[in-house]
């Protein structure tokens, strides 16, 4: 058969055995009537990602006996065979720009005279109108100015951030070593005194009487049946305190953190709670009368009924 009519060739009813050797011949193409080549299975391929061929166009090694590529699956890129797929839409994406910005660089380049000459006859064949467009397309993004930001990123000023990073991590860290230093932690010997640290402390049945405790700091105290009339217990953070039969009577506990404090039982007659957190606090059981719960917090706890109060319930259980 002639190597200008491939298309009077019918196609073999067997595709030929692939074999290692495939990669090393030369193969010639037949595309919208146009045959090219001869062409090696690398270029093949490359014609393949960038749109140039199609796996239903037809190739040959002697231009006399015709096979379609997807017949040959040897011919076709892996990018290609998995295009069905995201992660192989991706990749074939990629190594679509890979190849243009090859043959970008190569076109930039000065060539040979004899080089100049074979370009002249080039073999490949013209490209189709979609083709020509993808190209456009990814050629004007290679050509796209850097944004501003990137030139920051060169020279010393990115050395300079980092360092500077560093030494504010570090400032950071010995300021918390320090202030670690500084708190000696719970104390339970200590006599009650504003800010006296008592976290953790067993004061079960303490008289604490008009006892100043101003902000002071009793996480998770036991405080079960303290007698705590008139104390002054202000911004003290009292956060899962066990209150349990405290006798609390007209104690100044206005914006005291009491989330999670356990007041069964407990006497708050006369108390001032104004602004203070109970959230999750349980109050079953608990005499509040006069108490003063203006702006307190009583979300989620329990309240003297046993019934859960609202999430944003302020002032009052709703």
């Amino acid at each position: 058969m002639s190597s200008d009519s491939p298309d009077t060739q019918h196609e073999p009813d067997t595709p030929p055995p692939e074999s290692g050797e495939g990669r090393y011949e030369l193969w010639y193409t037949h595309r919208d009537g146009q045959v090219c080549g001869p062409y090696p299975q690398r270029q093949i391929g490359r014609f393949l990602i960038l749109g140039r061929l199609h796996p239903r166009d037809q190739v040959s090694l002697d231009r006399e006996t015709w096979w379609r590529i997807d017949q040959r699956p040897h011919l076709i890129p892996e990018e290609l065979q998995n295009a069905h797929t995201p992660e192989g839409r991706e990749r074939l994406e990629q190594a679509r720009l890979r190849e243009d910005e090859r043959l970008r660089e190569r076109r930039h380049d000065d060539p040979p005279a004899e080089t100049g000459e074979r370009r002249k006859g080039d073999r490949r064949c013209p490209e189709s109108p979609e083709t020509l467009v993808h190209r456009q397309q990814w050629l004007e993004i290679l050509q796209r100015p850097l944004p501003p930001w990137s030139q920051w990123m060169h020279g010393p000023r990115p050395w300079i951030a980092g360092a500077a990073s560093v030494v504010i991590a570090l400032a950071v860290l010995i300021g918390f070593a320090l202030q670690f230093e500084q708190d000696p932690g719970p104390d339970c010997d200590q006599p009650a005194a504003p800010g006296v640290n008592w976290n953790y402390c067993d004061m079960a049945g303490a008289d604490l009487r008009e006892a100043d405790l101003r902000g002071a700091s009793l996480h998770n105290t036991r405080l079960a049946g303290a007698r705590l009339h008139d104390a002054r217990l202000t911004d003290a953070d009292m956060r899962f305190a066990d209150l349990t039969l405290a006798a609390l009577d007209r104690a100044e506990l206005g914006a005291s953190n009491l989330t999670g404090a356990d007041l069964i039982n407990a006497r708050l007659t006369g108390a001032n709670l104004e602004n203070a957190n109970l959230e999750h606090a349980n109050l079953t059981g608990a005499d509040i009368a006069g108490a003063r719960l203006d702006g307190a917090h009583l979300g989620r706890s329990i309240w003297i009924d046993g019934r859960f109060c609202a999430r944003n319930s302020i002032g009052s259980c709703d």
